[in-house]
C-alpha cells in the first residue's frame, strides 16, 4: 500500500465489491478503445483547436475519455440516468468510457497495458517511487503536465502544494496526485491512538495523559487494575504497518514511512543525507516499544490482529488502547460497534484520543507522510487537445461548486444553503440513487478527505467532526513537522531504485524480540548494510550536491 487505500466513509469510500475481469479480455477492450481514440483524434486534427476557446465555455468538439479506475464500470453503469454524471458530460462536452480495475489487478493490469501501448487515456495507480514510473517518464510512456497551469487556475492551484512539486522530474510533473488534503498537518491523523478512558478512570487514573511516561502509567493501571474482569491487555493496532507512525514519534519521528518500503526520509546527520530511519536517534523509539511489550502495554498478539479484530477487541474492552487511522473511522468502523454494545452512552464519553507526548528532544511531532496517495496518469499517445480536455475536466472536479455537487446533489432540489450552512433535503441514500456514481467518480481527481472536518458533512458523527476540527487547531498550535528533504524520497540513483527499507518489519521484530535491543539493531543495520545502504547513501548524497540541496 502506498498509503492507507481507504476513501471518506459512504460518501467518499470507493466500492470494495470488485467485479472480476481478465487480463485478456480488459487487453483486448483497452486496445479497441484506444484504437477508437487514435482514430477521434486523428479527425479532431482538422477541426478548430479547443485550447483556443473562451475560458469557461462548453467546448465546441465532443470527445471521449477512456479512464481505468477502480470499480469505474459499475459507478458509470447508469450513466444516462445519474445526475452528477450528467452535468460533468454536458458542461465538459465528453464521454467517459469506463475501463475497469480492481485492487486485486489494477498493477498487473496497468503495467501490461503500458508494456503493449494500451493505455486507456486517463489511469490511477500508486506508482510514485517504483522503476516502472522512472521507465514511464523517461520513455514517454505518460505524458507530461504543460509547465503553465495557468488555463486551469484551480488545478493549478491544487498542485502547487510543495508535497506535489516536489515530485518534479528535470522541472515537469507527469502525474496529477490523487489528494488526500491539502496541508501535511492533517497527516497528524493518519495515526491516531485512542484510549478507553473510562477505564483508566475506573483503575484511579484522573488526569489524561500528557507524556509517553504518563501514558505507559495509566496502561499500566488499566492492565492491573483489569476493570471489567476480562484479561485486558495495552495498546493494538488496525495494522502492524502503522506501528512506526506511533512508536517513531518517541525519538526519531522523521523515521516513519507508509508501510510501502519505498517512500522513506532523508535527514542530514553528521554532514551528510541519511535515510531517516538509520539515524541515531532511532535507537531509543526502539528501546521504548521494547520496554512497553515486556510490560504488556502492548497487545502479545498484535502481530496476528487483523483490521475488524482490532476494533472488536478495542469496543469490547479487551485491550485498553487502540492505533488506527483517520477521524472518519472512528465515526464509522469504531462507533458503529460502540453503539451495539453500549447504546446508551456515546463512545466519545468513553474514549479519548492520545495528546501529543514530547519527544526526547523536548518538541511535540506529529505524524508525517504524504498530502496524496496514489496519482492520475494520462497515455503518452494523446495529443495536446486531450490532454487539455482532460486538465479542464481535472480543473472542474477541483472546484467548489463541483465538490459542493457531488457530496450534496442538486442545490435547492437535494439540499438548500444558507451562506456557509448547508442543509441536506433528502437522505444520503436517495442522493445515492439519484447519484450512483458519487461514491466512485470524486475519487479520480481528489480522495476528498478533508470533507471529514467540514461541518457541513452530513456523514458523519456530528461530535467527532467537532472534535477532529478542535484537535487540528491543537495540531497547528502546538506541534511540528519533523525536518526532512522531500525531493530526496523521489531521487533516482541505481541503487535507491531497488531499495526498500521496511522499518516497521524491523520495529515489530525487536520489539517482540528476546536479544538486547542494541544487539538486534546492530543486526538490523548489518543486513541492510550487506544490501547497499552506505552506496545508496553515497549516491544520493552526489545527486543532493548536483542539484543544490544543501
Amino acid at each position: 500500500m502506498k498509503k492507507v487505500k481507504q476513501l471518506m466513509a459512504v460518501l467518499l469510500t470507493a466500492a470494495v465489491l470488485m467485479t472480476a475481469v481478465t487480463a485478456c479480455g480488459s487487453g483486448s477492450e483497452v486496445s479497441k478503445q484506444t484504437n477508437t481514440s487514435a482514430s477521434t483524434a486523428a479527425g479532431n486534427a482538422q477541426q478548430q483547436d479547443t485550447s483556443k476557446e473562451e475560458s469557461g465555455s462548453i467546448p465546441k468538439e465532443p470527445m471521449t475519455l477512456t479512464v481505468a479506475f477502480w470499480d469505474i464500470d459499475q459507478a458509470l453503469a447508469n450513466a444516462e440516468k445519474d445526475q452528477f454524471i450528467q452535468k460533468v458530460q454536458k458542461d465538459l462536452n465528453v464521454t467517459l468510457k469506463p475501463i475497469n480495475i480492481t485492487w486485486d489487478d489494477y498493477s498487473q493490469k496497468i503495467q501490461m497495458w503500458a508494456a503493449s501501448s494500451q493505455l486507456p487515456d486517463i489511469f490511477s495507480i500508486d506508482a510514485i517511487g517504483t522503476q516502472y514510473y522512472r521507465n514511464w517518464t523517461q520513455q514517454g510512456v505518460v505524458k507530461p503536465l504543460p509547465e503553465d497551469l495557468s488555463k486551469y487556475p484551480t488545478l493549478e492551484k491544487y498542485m502547487s502544494n510543495p508535497d506535489i512539486q516536489a515530485l518534479k522530474q528535470d522541472g515537469k510533473l507527469y502525474c496529477v496526485p490523487r489528494g488526500l488534503y491539502d496541508s501535511l498537518d492533517y497527516c497528524a491523523h493518519d495515526r491516531n491512538v485512542w484510549y478507553r478512558w473510562d477505564l483508566a478512570q475506573k483503575a484511579g487514573i484522573t488526569k489524561e495523559p500528557e507524556t509517553w511516561e504518563e501514558f505507559k502509567s495509566m496502561l499500566t493501571a488499566i492492565v492491573k487494575a483489569d476493570p471489567e474482569k476480562k484479561k485486558i491487555g495495552g495498546m493494538t493496532a488496525v495494522n502492524v504497518k502503522q506501528l512506526g507512525g506511533f512508536f517513531w514519534l518517541y525519538s526519531n519521528p522523521a523515521a516513519m514511512s507508509d508501510g510501502s518500503g519505498s517512500d522513506f526520509k532523508w535527514i542530514k546527520e553528521d554532514g551528510k543525507y541519511i535515510p531517516a530511519a538509520f539515524s541515531k536517534n532511532t535507537l531509543p523509539s526502539l528501546e521504548n516499544a521494547r520496554d512497553m511489550y515486556e510490560k504488556g502495554l502492548i497487545d502479545k498478539d498484535i502481530a496476528l490482529v487483523k483490521g475488524q479484530e482490532g476494533y472488536d477487541k478495542f469496543a469490547s474492552g479487551k485491550v485498553a488502547a487502540l492505533l488506527e487511522v483517520g477521524y472518519d473511522n472512528v465515526s464509522t468502523k469504531m462507533n458503529e460497534r460502540w453503539k451495539k454494545l453500549y447504546p446508551d452512552t456515546h463512545m466519545l464519553d468513553s474514549v479519548k484520543r492520545v495528546k501529543y507526548f514530547p519527544a526526547t528532544d523536548g518538541t511535540k511531532y506529529h505524524a508525517v507522510f504524504r498530502t496524496f496517495w496514489s496519482e492520475s496518469y494520462f497515455s503518452g499517445k494523446i495529443d495536446d487537445k486531450k490532454l487539455d480536455r482532460i486538465l479542464m475536466l481535472y480543473d472542474y472536479f477541483l472546484k467548489p461548486e463541483t465538490k459542493e455537487s457531488y457530496r450534496f446533489g442538486v442545490r435547492d432540489v437535494d439540499y438548500a444553503k444558507e451562506g456557509d450552512k448547508i442543509k441536506t433535503l433528502i437522505s444520503l441514500d436517495e442522493l445515492k440513487k439519484k447519484q450512483p456514481s458519487l461514491e466512485v467518480i470524486q475519487g479520480l481527481v481528489e480522495f476528498d478527505n478533508q470533507f471529514q472536518y467540514d461541518p457541513n458533512n452530513f456523514t458523519l458523527d456530528p461530535r467527532v467532526v467537532e472534535i477532529g476540527r478542535e484537535d487540528m487547531e491543537v495540531v497547528r498550535k502546538e506541534t511540528k513537522i519533523p525536518e526532512y528533504q522531500p525531493q530526496l524520497t523521489y531521487v533516482s540513483t541505481p541503487t535507491k531504485d531497488k531499495f526498500t527499507i521496511m522499518d516497521h518489519d524491523f520495529l515489530l521484530n525487536i520489539m517482540m524480540g528476546n536479544k538486547p535491543v542494541g544487539q538486534m539493531w546492530e543486526n538490523v543495520k548489518k543486513e541492510y548494510e550487506a544490501k547497499g545502504l552506505s552506496r545508496m547513501i553515497d549516491e544520493v548524497n552526489a545527486k543532493a550536491k548536483e542539484a543544490g540541496i544543501n
